[in-house]
């Protein structure tokens, strides 16, 4: 509480109260997220008291790991005296953390608090970005020590021998890249959330239109460039597009900048990029060699290393036209699958099916609002319909999948970008794992548009039981609550459709709305979001029709 006492004498911190810890930490990582494209990115605070305030942080401090979003997390802890007696809401922290914390620390001193905040920021901010956290005893918070107003943190940089970034290429891993380019007659680039981190998309452009190689996305390198820019072949992976998967499958050279190959892309991953060579450039290191093995790896920043390569006289032009006329047959044959479902609009029920209702979402905004997703089929489809014409406009969970996530982070990316429109696409199953924070968006504010594609089941799960277990289901069938009502309590607009005719209308009647408003739509409990790759399974098992 003594902490909470000095903010509120500090008129130039704005602090938001959530309705739970996991709240807090998501609305951090929106603001993290939502600022990463600008020069000055800001780093989103989070507070809890210890125990279970502190221990209720984890999950969010493990998302943003994976997916290396820079955060602060202050929690309490007890006294210093008592810790280790199993004292009122001890718990051991920094211990929990440690794992998936990028520094944890626990000053035992009020003089170490200054050196860990800044020093802690700044091991955020840098290299990998991702969580510290900073546990601080009830005592040692307390204590009063003296503080210099007059020192001047911008540009600060702590002396930590320990810690080299490497962050441009060397001359010879140039020389090396430029030659596996080159040589190759049918390259693929997937562009990962790296790019994005390191507001490298121009130059992402420029290199790819040089080298007349397509683009393939992971789930976080999308709105890395537009969507509709001809060398996109959409997102790869599990629930990639045809083009995108089978380009991949068929390359040979993989160009793979800031991504770190995980099972939701790769599939089997004996089995990825047989053909290929892999040049694979990481910031970290940790991650080259880890999953797939590479022809080259190369530890640098994103932009360092394209602006290097842009810069080599040796790097040749090409068009590579009988390369472009495979990928093309490719996407002849995805559009085929896609215009059938999205025509009609509805399912062999006649309920609304999510791809319908993401597509006119993308038709309406023209690809240039802010859209953040939750976990399930309709992250999925997002990802697959929206076409995302603005830069580093797409906000979800990845490497944890938190279902619930998506509600706060839109408070947190609306804090970050107060001026631009949001959307917030959620599940009947995802809403309500923090639906309270309709409350931090009932008190806050905020210009959030929540669309509901409410299909009464965990889909996602639905649809792996469908095809894992014989169609076996369990645990996935919803008995939800009146969301009209619930969004009347939390004073908030609502409207509700089940006709594919009244989707524009209701994202226009959304767009009018003073602040929030919720829109449900009621979708088909059987739609299955295609392509998928099986669990376990290799590119060349993709299924791409029912």
């Amino acid at each position: 509480m003594g902490a909470f006492d000095e903010l509120a004498k500090e008129p130039g911190i704005q602090h938001i109260m959530p309705r739970h810890e996991q709240g807090a930490v998501f609305s951090a990582q929106g603001l993290s997220r939502s600022t990463m494209h600008l020069s000055e990115p800001q780093t989103g605070v989070c507070m809890a008291t210890s125990g279970p305030g502190a221990l209720n942080l984890v999950t969010g401090i493990a998302d943003a790991s994976m997916d290396s979003v820079p955060l602060m997390c202050i929690t309490g802890q007890v006294s210093t005296r008592v810790v280790g007696q199993d004292a009122f809401q001890e718990s051991d922290f920094i211990g929990t953390t440690m794992p998936f914390a990028k520094q944890a620390y626990m000053p035992l001193h009020a003089q170490e608090i200054e050196r860990s905040f800044h020093e802690g920021l700044h091991l955020a901010r840098t290299g990998r970005m991702g969580p510290v956290v900073m546990d601080v005893p009830k005592n040692v918070l307390g204590s009063a020590v003296p503080f210099d107003y007059s020192f001047d943190y911008t540009g600060y940089k702590p002396h930590l021998p320990g810690y080299r970034l490497r962050l441009k290429p060397s001359a010879e891993e140039l020389e090396r890249a430029v030659k596996l380019i080159n040589a190759s007659e049918r390259p693929v680039i997937i562009c990962g959330h790296g790019v994005r981190l390191s507001r490298s998309g121009q130059e992402l452009l420029k290199f790819a239109r040089q080298i007349g190689s397509p683009i393939a996305f992971t789930l976080h390198g999308l709105s890395a460039v537009p969507s509709s820019d001809p060398l996109s072949l959409g997102m790869a992976g599990m629930h990639g597009s045809i083009q995108a998967n089978r380009t991949i499958a068929g390359a040979d050279l993989i160009i793979a900048l800031g991504c770190r190959f995980d099972d939701r892309l790769t599939g089997k991953a004996s089995e990825f990029g047989r053909q290929a060579r892999i040049l694979h450039v990481e910031i970290d290191a940790s991650e080259i060699d880890k999953n797939v093995q590479a022809a080259l790896g190369i530890q640098a920043d994103i932009h360092h290393l394209l602006s290097a390569l842009l810069h080599r006289d040796d790097l040749k032009a090409r068009k590579r036209r009988d390369w472009w006329k495979v990928i093309d047959q490719y996407r002849r044959e995805m559009a085929r699958i896609d215009e059938r479902d999205l025509k009609s609009g509805v399912g062999p029920n006649g309920k609304l099916l999510m791809k319908r209702v993401i597509a006119e979402l993308s038709k309406f905004t023209r690809g240039n609002d802010l859209i953040v997703s939750d976990i399930g089929q309709h992250q999925m489809t997002t990802a697959r319909f929206y076409q995302f014409e603005k830069e580093n406009s797409w906000f979800t969970s990845g490497g944890v999948g938190t279902m619930g996530c998506a509600l706060p982070m839109s408070i947190g990316v609306a804090l970050g970008r107060p001026d631009e429109a949001i959307w917030c696409i959620v599940g009947d199953g995802g809403l309500q794992m923090n639906l309270q924070e309709l409350g931090t968006l009932m008190q806050y504010g905020g210009n959030i548009k929540i669309i509901l594609l409410n299909n009464g089941r965990l889909g996602m799960v639905k649809q792996l039981q469908t095809f894992g277990f014989a169609g076996r289901y369990a645990a996935v069938e919803m008995q939800n609550p009146d969301f009209g009502k619930v969004s009347e309590g939390y004073g908030i607009s609502y409207a509700r459709s089940e006709k594919v005719t009244e989707i524009s209308f209701l994202f226009s009647f959304a767009k009018k709305q003073r602040g929030a408003c919720l829109i449900e739509f009621v979708c088909d409990p059987d739609e299955l979001i295609l392509p998928m790759i099986p669990a376990e399974g290799s590119y060349s098992d993709m299924i791409t029709e029912r």
